[in-house]
């Protein structure tokens, strides 16, 4: 895909410099303005969204400035770094999984008395618990995604099959794996593929671990619970998937970054993978109108990933309420619409669907993404976002792999991943 003109705006904001505050710069005043920065991800449209939003907010506040800077490296070294050096942007954009640990430590500062008191009620019990903690509330979340299962049409006519369209009728595992067999007959490969991106998103695996009853961590978001019968039983069923050459051996838990799985989808070397929306712009480049998505699989229970970004406020902001001020602007129900509508996001409140959003494209496939979006587990979610999810993630990552290929069994893998995560639960 060819990359748009970023327009000066954009160029600013990468810079670290808002509208206002490059005026103010210009001008050489001292204007005594109470000046917030907002550390985003790179990603030029979300730059932009960020700057006009940010810019409305210092229309209604006289006497401050908002400069949108750019998350560089690797986000725990970067943002520990500053952190140290109490120079942490105001106000962070990180993921759910990345929360709970700046939480626990004292590094993200209580929103409660900021936050509007109505806008729990308009997210989910496990979208709101993202940033809740006994102690108070340390983010809100902003924007989501999961994971559907997209197929290709051509070879779904092939083997006869009519993909489900609603989340009632999603494929359950062994549905799932006929199917998969048959379209492997099809592309003379593989069956499907998953949505990783590197071994920071091992997690993304997680909710094989919910849709068979099982739990990663129990109830309290602490206790590691890697071996219960139904937590192995998903283990032996993500096994199964290579042992039955459905799934390709470069498209694992830690070395399937650079969307592998989009790669063999585009390439018609597999027929289904379960993704997040980050795939449709790359699908209809490569094959207009040949793919289409249904539900994400499910057995006995349903779940999904956990995507997306909460924003959140830093021990460093020198104006730490006038900056979670900001970041009730910012997820306001009209600025989530703009920037979940300019930057293709799935919204977290729930009184918005797809039509509210407006997007340019695709309706259908984001509402179902949208409605998707509900089969999060709350406990999945407390998990995730706990104090030692950074660590216990790599834990998983290094046993999940070993699994998936054969050089542990899904019993040793469950004994040796809670050993690990114990050791780490226990710091």
């Amino acid at each position: 895909m060819s990359t748009p003109p970023i327009p000066r705006r954009t160029i600013l904001a990468a810079a670290g410099i808002s509208m206002a505050g490059a005026l103010a710069a210009c001008s050489g005043a001292e204007t005594g303005t109470k000046h917030l920065r907002l550390s985003s991800w790179n990603i030029p449209p979300d730059l932009v969204s960020y700057q006009e939003i940010a810019d409305e907010f210092v229309a209604a506040h006289p006497g401050t400035s908002v400069a949108v800077e750019v998350t560089t490296g690797a986000f725990h070294q970067w943002f520990i770094t500053r952190l140290a050096a109490d120079m942490a942007p105001d106000v962070i954009r990180l993921t759910p999984q990345q929360i709970g640990r700046y939480a626990a430590n004292g590094s993200l500062v209580d929103l409660s008395g900021q936050v509007p008191g109505d806008y729990e009620q308009d997210w989910s019990e496990a979208f709101w618990a993202i940033g809740q903690r006994n102690d108070g509330l340390f983010g809100v979340f902003q924007h989501t995604d999961n994971f559907l299962t997209y197929y290709h049409r051509p070879m779904m006519e092939e083997i006869g099959v009519t993909p489900p369209e609603r989340l009632e009728d999603a494929w359950h595992w062994d549905e799932f794996l006929e199917i998969a067999r048959e379209v492997k007959q099809v592309t003379g490969r593989y069956g499907f593929g998953y949505g990783w991106s590197g071994a920071e998103t091992a997690y993304r695996w997680m909710p094989l671990i919910y849709q068979n009853g099982g739990a990663f961590l129990g109830e309290d978001g602490q206790t590691p619970s890697m071996d219960t019968e139904e937590a192995i039983g998903a283990l032996a069923f993500g096994r199964q998937w290579y042992e039955e050459g459905l799934v390709s051996p470069s498209n694992m838990a830690k070395s399937g970054g650079g969307h592998v799985a989009h790669d063999l989808f585009t390439t018609g070397q597999i027929g289904m993978v379960l993704t997040n929306p980050e795939g449709i712009g790359d699908f209809e480049e490569a094959m207009p109108g040949e793919w289409g998505v249904a539900p994400m699989i499910r057995n006995v229970g349903e779940a999904s990933d956990l995507g997306g970004n909460a924003l959140a406020v830093t021990k460093s902001s020198k104006h730490p309420e006038l900056a979670a001020e900001l970041v009730a602007h910012i997820t306001s129900r009209a600025n989530m619409q703009k920037f979940c509508q300019d930057g293709n996001w799935i919204p977290t409140r729930s009184s918005l669907d797809a039509a509210d959003i407006g997007y340019a494209d695709h309706e259908d496939v984001m509402q179902l993404f949208i409605d998707q979006g509900a089969t999060i587990p709350l406990s999945m979610v407390r998990a995730q976002s706990g104090q030692y999810f950074s660590s216990l993630n790599a834990v998983f990552a290094d046993y999940l792999d070993l699994c998936l290929l054969g050089q542990l069994s899904p019993q040793e893998t469950s004994n040796q991943m809670m050993e690990a995560m114990r050791s780490v639960t226990a710091r």
